[in-house]
Protein backbone atom coordinates (compact mmCIF):
# COMPACT_ATOMS: atom_id res chain seq x y z
CA UNK A 1 0.00 0.00 0.00
CA UNK A 2 1.39 3.32 -0.91
CA UNK A 3 1.48 6.80 1.32
CA UNK A 4 -0.99 8.42 -0.40
CA UNK A 5 -3.07 5.25 -0.07
CA UNK A 6 -2.91 5.33 3.59
CA UNK A 7 -4.32 8.74 3.93
CA UNK A 8 -7.58 9.84 5.15
CA UNK A 9 -10.25 11.60 2.70
CA UNK A 10 -9.31 15.26 2.87
CA UNK A 11 -13.13 15.72 2.39
CA UNK A 12 -14.39 13.82 5.15
CA UNK A 13 -15.21 16.06 8.09
CA UNK A 14 -16.36 14.66 11.89
CA UNK A 15 -20.12 15.79 13.00
CA UNK A 16 -18.47 18.42 15.07
CA UNK A 17 -16.54 20.00 12.16
CA UNK A 18 -19.63 19.44 9.40
CA UNK A 19 -21.79 21.81 12.26
CA UNK A 20 -19.17 24.43 12.00
CA UNK A 21 -19.12 24.47 8.08
CA UNK A 22 -23.18 24.38 8.07
CA UNK A 23 -22.81 27.24 10.77
CA UNK A 24 -20.36 29.13 8.40
CA UNK A 25 -22.25 28.79 5.31
CA UNK A 26 -25.36 30.23 6.95
CA UNK A 27 -23.61 33.40 7.59
CA UNK A 28 -23.56 36.42 5.71
CA UNK A 29 -21.46 36.55 3.04
CA UNK A 30 -19.67 39.79 3.01
CA UNK A 31 -17.22 39.60 0.61
CA UNK A 32 -18.45 38.25 -3.38
CA UNK A 33 -16.07 38.31 -5.76
CA UNK A 34 -17.73 37.51 -9.56
CA UNK A 35 -16.23 36.90 -12.84
CA UNK A 36 -13.10 39.17 -11.94
CA UNK A 37 -10.61 39.49 -14.17
CA UNK A 38 -7.23 41.64 -14.58
CA UNK A 39 -4.74 41.86 -17.63
CA UNK A 40 -2.04 43.77 -17.73
CA UNK A 41 -0.89 45.75 -20.89
CA UNK A 42 -2.19 46.19 -24.05
CA UNK A 43 -2.60 43.76 -26.67
CA UNK A 44 -0.35 41.82 -28.33
CA UNK A 45 1.82 41.12 -25.62
CA UNK A 46 -0.86 41.35 -23.02
CA UNK A 47 -0.36 39.43 -19.68
CA UNK A 48 -3.82 37.74 -18.13
CA UNK A 49 -2.96 37.56 -14.95
CA UNK A 50 -6.10 36.97 -13.64
CA UNK A 51 -9.62 35.27 -15.21
CA UNK A 52 -13.19 34.68 -14.12
CA UNK A 53 -12.19 34.34 -10.14
CA UNK A 54 -14.96 33.47 -8.32
CA UNK A 55 -15.41 33.20 -4.87
CA UNK A 56 -17.65 34.55 -1.58
CA UNK A 57 -16.43 34.85 1.92
CA UNK A 58 -19.13 34.50 5.00
CA UNK A 59 -18.60 37.26 8.47
CA UNK A 60 -15.85 36.22 10.31
CA UNK A 61 -14.26 33.39 8.12
CA UNK A 62 -10.90 32.68 7.73
CA UNK A 63 -10.02 32.10 4.31
CA UNK A 64 -6.37 32.00 2.92
CA UNK A 65 -5.25 31.89 -0.89
CA UNK A 66 -2.09 29.19 -2.53
CA UNK A 67 -1.23 28.81 -5.55
CA UNK A 68 2.04 28.41 -7.77
CA UNK A 69 4.46 31.64 -8.07
CA UNK A 70 2.62 33.81 -10.52
CA UNK A 71 -0.79 32.68 -9.78
CA UNK A 72 -1.96 36.64 -9.38
CA UNK A 73 -2.42 35.76 -5.48
CA UNK A 74 -1.36 39.34 -4.72
CA UNK A 75 -3.07 41.21 -7.56
CA UNK A 76 -6.48 39.92 -6.17
CA UNK A 77 -5.65 40.62 -3.07
CA UNK A 78 -4.85 44.72 -4.01
CA UNK A 79 -8.07 44.62 -6.44
CA UNK A 80 -9.81 43.72 -3.28
CA UNK A 81 -7.85 46.35 -1.14
CA UNK A 82 -8.81 48.83 -4.12
CA UNK A 83 -5.04 49.52 -4.86
CA UNK A 84 -5.81 48.21 -8.13
CA UNK A 85 -8.67 48.02 -10.61
CA UNK A 86 -9.86 44.91 -12.31
CA UNK A 87 -10.02 44.18 -16.05
CA UNK A 88 -13.40 42.82 -15.85
CA UNK A 89 -16.11 41.11 -13.32
CA UNK A 90 -16.62 42.79 -9.92
CA UNK A 91 -15.34 42.45 -6.45
CA UNK A 92 -18.02 44.01 -3.66
CA UNK A 93 -18.29 44.09 0.13
CA UNK A 94 -21.25 44.43 1.90
CA UNK A 95 -22.83 44.68 -1.45
CA UNK A 96 -20.93 47.49 -2.37
CA UNK A 97 -18.61 47.71 -5.23
CA UNK A 98 -15.04 48.44 -4.24
CA UNK A 99 -13.48 50.76 -6.60
CA UNK A 100 -10.43 51.96 -4.06
CA UNK A 101 -9.27 52.17 -0.63
CA UNK A 102 -11.65 52.68 2.08
CA UNK A 103 -11.93 51.79 6.11
CA UNK A 104 -14.12 48.74 5.76
CA UNK A 105 -10.74 47.19 4.42
CA UNK A 106 -7.32 47.02 6.74
CA UNK A 107 -4.46 45.97 4.96
CA UNK A 108 -1.47 44.17 6.06
CA UNK A 109 1.72 44.05 4.17
CA UNK A 110 4.35 41.57 4.14
CA UNK A 111 7.04 44.75 4.58
CA UNK A 112 6.57 46.69 7.20
CA UNK A 113 4.53 49.85 6.72
CA UNK A 114 4.57 51.64 9.54
CA UNK A 115 5.84 55.42 9.74
CA UNK A 116 9.13 55.69 11.30
CA UNK A 117 8.49 59.44 12.93
CA UNK A 118 5.43 57.92 14.69
CA UNK A 119 5.53 56.08 18.00
CA UNK A 120 3.96 52.79 18.25
CA UNK A 121 1.36 54.75 19.93
CA UNK A 122 0.82 56.88 17.00
CA UNK A 123 0.63 54.48 14.25
CA UNK A 124 -1.91 52.56 15.62
CA UNK A 125 -4.12 56.00 16.44
CA UNK A 126 -3.29 57.28 13.18
CA UNK A 127 -6.56 56.02 11.20
CA UNK A 128 -8.70 57.40 13.67
CA UNK A 129 -7.20 59.96 14.16
CA UNK A 130 -7.66 60.96 10.51
CA UNK A 131 -11.41 60.57 10.59
CA UNK A 132 -11.62 62.82 13.40
CA UNK A 133 -12.41 60.65 16.35
CA UNK A 134 -13.06 61.74 19.71
CA UNK A 135 -8.88 61.91 21.31
CA UNK A 136 -10.58 60.09 24.71
CA UNK A 137 -11.90 57.43 22.11
CA UNK A 138 -8.58 56.98 20.51
CA UNK A 139 -6.72 56.60 23.74
CA UNK A 140 -9.04 53.85 24.66
CA UNK A 141 -8.97 51.99 21.30
CA UNK A 142 -5.21 52.11 21.06
CA UNK A 143 -4.59 50.84 24.90
CA UNK A 144 -6.96 48.06 23.80
CA UNK A 145 -5.31 46.90 20.67
CA UNK A 146 -1.67 46.83 22.42
CA UNK A 147 -2.91 44.83 25.02
CA UNK A 148 -4.77 42.38 22.31
CA UNK A 149 -1.11 42.07 20.60
CA UNK A 150 1.01 41.87 23.37
CA UNK A 151 2.20 45.27 22.87
CA UNK A 152 1.07 47.32 25.73
CA UNK A 153 4.26 48.07 27.12
CA UNK A 154 5.91 49.50 23.94
CA UNK A 155 3.21 52.54 23.65
CA UNK A 156 6.43 55.12 23.32
CA UNK A 157 8.67 53.12 21.33
CA UNK A 158 9.38 53.90 18.09
CA UNK A 159 9.61 51.08 15.12
CA UNK A 160 13.28 50.97 15.12
CA UNK A 161 13.48 49.69 18.15
CA UNK A 162 11.42 46.80 17.55
CA UNK A 163 11.48 43.12 16.07
CA UNK A 164 10.66 42.27 13.23
CA UNK A 165 7.68 40.39 14.45
CA UNK A 166 6.78 42.81 17.22
CA UNK A 167 6.31 45.57 13.94
CA UNK A 168 4.27 43.30 12.30
CA UNK A 169 2.03 42.72 15.33
CA UNK A 170 1.77 47.11 15.70
CA UNK A 171 0.88 46.90 11.41
CA UNK A 172 -1.97 44.53 12.59
CA UNK A 173 -3.21 46.71 15.81
CA UNK A 174 -2.88 49.66 13.04
CA UNK A 175 -5.54 47.93 10.66
CA UNK A 176 -7.41 46.56 13.52
CA UNK A 177 -7.87 49.63 14.73
CA UNK A 178 -10.15 51.34 11.87
CA UNK A 179 -12.21 48.70 12.66
CA UNK A 180 -12.39 47.06 8.81
CA UNK A 181 -15.12 44.12 7.79
CA UNK A 182 -12.05 42.11 6.30
CA UNK A 183 -8.58 42.23 7.24
CA UNK A 184 -6.55 41.23 4.03
CA UNK A 185 -3.03 39.89 4.72
CA UNK A 186 -0.37 39.44 2.13
CA UNK A 187 2.39 37.32 3.23
CA UNK A 188 2.57 39.10 6.67
CA UNK A 189 4.97 36.57 8.12
CA UNK A 190 6.72 35.39 5.23
CA UNK A 191 9.77 37.64 6.07
CA UNK A 192 9.83 36.45 9.58
CA UNK A 193 12.16 33.64 11.17
CA UNK A 194 10.42 30.06 12.21
CA UNK A 195 10.03 30.42 15.73
CA UNK A 196 8.58 34.36 15.37
CA UNK A 197 6.40 33.16 12.67
CA UNK A 198 4.96 30.21 15.13
CA UNK A 199 4.12 33.26 17.58
CA UNK A 200 2.34 35.41 15.44
CA UNK A 201 0.27 32.80 13.97
CA UNK A 202 -1.27 31.61 17.33
CA UNK A 203 -1.38 35.60 17.75
CA UNK A 204 -3.48 36.18 15.21
CA UNK A 205 -5.72 33.23 15.98
CA UNK A 206 -5.90 34.76 19.52
CA UNK A 207 -7.35 38.20 17.73
CA UNK A 208 -9.82 36.66 15.21
CA UNK A 209 -11.14 34.63 18.07
CA UNK A 210 -11.96 37.88 19.90
CA UNK A 211 -12.27 40.46 17.41
CA UNK A 212 -15.54 40.79 14.94
CA UNK A 213 -13.02 40.41 11.62
CA UNK A 214 -13.02 38.43 8.71
CA UNK A 215 -9.79 37.26 7.26
CA UNK A 216 -7.94 36.70 3.84
CA UNK A 217 -4.42 35.89 4.43
CA UNK A 218 -2.52 34.91 1.48
CA UNK A 219 0.92 32.62 2.18
CA UNK A 220 3.28 30.58 0.07
CA UNK A 221 3.35 28.12 3.60
CA UNK A 222 0.63 25.63 2.70
CA UNK A 223 1.50 24.24 6.99
CA UNK A 224 0.27 27.62 8.27
CA UNK A 225 -2.56 28.07 5.40
CA UNK A 226 -4.44 24.75 6.34
CA UNK A 227 -3.29 25.59 10.50
CA UNK A 228 -5.05 28.73 10.16
CA UNK A 229 -8.07 28.71 7.92
CA UNK A 230 -11.20 27.50 8.05
CA UNK A 231 -10.91 27.45 4.19
CA UNK A 232 -8.47 27.41 1.21
CA UNK A 233 -8.65 29.09 -1.73
CA UNK A 234 -6.45 27.64 -4.22
CA UNK A 235 -5.70 29.25 -7.83
CA UNK A 236 -4.28 27.96 -11.14
CA UNK A 237 -1.81 29.95 -12.99
CA UNK A 238 -1.27 31.79 -16.58
CA UNK A 239 -3.98 33.21 -16.25
CA UNK A 240 -5.05 32.91 -12.06
CA UNK A 241 -8.66 30.94 -11.83
CA UNK A 242 -9.88 29.38 -9.22
CA UNK A 243 -8.57 25.64 -9.21
CA UNK A 244 -10.33 24.14 -5.90
CA UNK A 245 -11.66 25.49 -2.49
CA UNK A 246 -10.40 23.17 0.38
CA UNK A 247 -12.25 23.26 3.64
CA UNK A 248 -10.18 22.21 6.75
CA UNK A 249 -11.59 19.05 8.32
CA UNK A 250 -10.25 20.35 11.62
CA UNK A 251 -11.91 21.47 14.77
CA UNK A 252 -11.28 24.55 16.10
CA UNK A 253 -9.60 25.74 18.61
CA UNK A 254 -6.22 24.62 16.22
CA UNK A 255 -3.13 23.26 18.11
CA UNK A 256 0.58 22.55 17.00
CA UNK A 257 -0.27 19.03 17.45
CA UNK A 258 -2.59 19.03 14.54
CA UNK A 259 0.29 19.10 12.11
CA UNK A 260 0.41 15.37 13.00
CA UNK A 261 -3.57 14.75 12.74
CA UNK A 262 -3.80 12.48 9.78
CA UNK A 263 -6.28 15.13 8.34
CA UNK A 264 -3.80 17.42 8.42
CA UNK A 265 -1.39 15.32 6.16
CA UNK A 266 -4.37 14.44 3.78
CA UNK A 267 -4.97 18.03 3.00
CA UNK A 268 -1.38 19.24 3.15
CA UNK A 269 -1.01 16.36 0.02
CA UNK A 270 -3.93 17.29 -1.71
CA UNK A 271 -2.34 21.08 -2.10
CA UNK A 272 0.72 19.74 -3.38
CA UNK A 273 -0.86 18.10 -6.23
CA UNK A 274 -3.48 20.55 -6.77
CA UNK A 275 -0.04 23.05 -7.05
CA UNK A 276 2.82 21.39 -7.91
CA UNK A 277 0.99 17.83 -9.61
CA UNK A 278 1.92 14.35 -8.96
CA UNK A 279 6.07 13.73 -7.35
CA UNK A 280 7.06 10.64 -9.88
CA UNK A 281 6.66 7.10 -7.68
CA UNK A 282 9.99 5.93 -8.89
CA UNK A 283 13.42 7.92 -9.25
CA UNK A 284 13.78 5.40 -12.87
CA UNK A 285 11.30 6.83 -14.38
CA UNK A 286 13.47 9.74 -14.86
CA UNK A 287 16.41 10.28 -17.65
CA UNK A 288 19.44 11.23 -16.19
CA UNK A 289 21.22 14.04 -18.20
CA UNK A 290 25.14 14.36 -18.03
CA UNK A 291 25.90 11.45 -15.75
CA UNK A 292 24.94 8.11 -14.67
CA UNK A 293 22.61 6.82 -12.14
CA UNK A 294 24.46 7.06 -8.96
CA UNK A 295 22.14 4.52 -7.06
CA UNK A 296 22.42 1.88 -9.86
CA UNK A 297 24.95 -0.05 -8.42
CA UNK A 298 22.76 -0.55 -5.43
CA UNK A 299 20.12 -1.60 -6.91
CA UNK A 300 21.38 -4.34 -8.84
CA UNK A 301 22.63 -5.63 -5.82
Amino acid sequence: MTAEEDLVDYKEQTPRVKKYFDDLHSREAILKVENLGKVFGERPGATEALKGVSFDIHHREFVSIVGPSGCGKSTLIRILAGLETSTSGSAKLDGKEIKGPGPGRGMVFQSYTLFPWLTVGGNVTFGPKMRGEPNVDIENEVEKWLKMVGLADFKDHYPHQLSGGMKQRVGIARALANRPRILLMDEPFGALDAQTRSLMQAYLLQIWRHVDVTILFITHDLDEAIYLSDRILVLDANPGCVEEFVEIPLERPREPEQFLDPRFLSVRHRLDVLIHGEFPKEANELSFIGGEDRFADDKAD
